[in-house]
């Protein structure tokens, strides 16, 4: 299945490591786009996505689930290399 980065919405704080870098819309295929996937850092200097979810008092419940491992590793490499390519990250 065909997996896109439709858009790339930067968001670093200045002075800050690690944490939030962006939010992307990813479109799978020719049926679906899915809003918001986060992308960030870890303290390694990895890269993770976390898919949409909506908090409610102290439960956070999610919006998306990948149930395929090779998609959601298809969608994470798809958003970091967009991120490194875009924004000139090595």
């Amino acid at each position: 299945m065909k997996v896109e980065v439709v858009k790339f919405y930067p968001f670093e704080l200045p002075g800050r490591r690690g944490g939030l870098v962006g939010y992307a819309d990813v479109q799978i295929g020719d049926e679906l786009i899915i809003r918001s996937v986060r992308l960030l850092t870890n303290r390694y200097g990895g890269y993770y996505i976390q898919m949409p979810s909506l908090s409610k008092g102290d439960r956070v419940y999610e919006i998306i689930e990948i149930l395929s491992k090779d998609l959601l590793a298809e969608i994470r490499r798809k958003v970091v290399d967009f991120y490194k390519e875009r924004y000139k990250i090595s």
